[in-house]
């Protein structure tokens, strides 16, 4: 089965994995912060529609930080996964043999790029 790829900008750069969920103090558990949840909502919107079908794909990530803006690359890669997941661009992100992202830096268009293709 032969797909397309699907590519779509987010004008947000995503939280890093620390800010993504924090710990419920003195219970089990987490909570996702209001950035992060902002952030899936954004994926959803900047999709457009775009779902990949294949089984096994390789997600590309660029992150393009702005003016002051911080971050490591590996710690963008969680909540960027489950965005795409929760949106439903990909169906689990058990589907991605391959990763890759990207940082850059964009003082007046901070934002986030997606690629998914097949592999």
């Amino acid at each position: 089965m032969s797909c397309a790829a699907v590519r779509f900008t987010v004008p947000l750069v995503p939280p890093s994995v620390n800010h993504y969920k924090v710990p419920i103090w003195k219970r089990r558990g987490f909570y996702v912060t209001a950035e992060a949840k902002a952030f899936k909502a954004a994926v959803g919107i900047f999709r457009r529609g775009a779902v990949f079908g294949a089984a096994d794909c390789e997600v590309r990530i660029r992150v393009y930080l702005g003016k002051g803006g911080r971050g490591d690359a590996d710690n963008f890669g969680k909540v960027c996964l489950d965005s795409l997941v929760d949106c439903g661009v990909i169906k689990s992100d058990a589907a991605v043999k391959r990763i890759n992202i990207e940082k850059h830096r964009d003082w007046y268009a901070p934002r986030t790029e997606f690629t998914i293709s097949p592999i």
